[in-house]
């Protein structure tokens, strides 16, 4: 039996899979299945989101994330 072959995102899809975890309020189960994503990746994602701001103040780190990606 083969596996499937990984796939790969774009930084700005993942920082769209998490800008809709941080604005929807939808669990990142929900999430992950509408996007067809596996609940890991979304999981790891949010968590490196909140990592990587976690110098913003308290509850902006779905926006600091996205931009950052955006504009480098």
């Amino acid at each position: 039996m083969s596996q499937k072959p990984r796939r790969t995102f774009t930084d700005e899809q993942k920082a769209e899979a998490v800008r809709i975890v941080g604005q929807s309020g939808k669990p990142v189960s929900q999430v992950a299945q509408e996007m067809g994503l596996t609940e890991s990746a979304l999981r790891k994602w949010v968590k490196q989101a909140q990592i990587d701001c976690s110098g913003a103040p308290q509850g902006s780190w779905k926006y600091t994330f996205t931009h950052r990606l955006s504009f480098g």
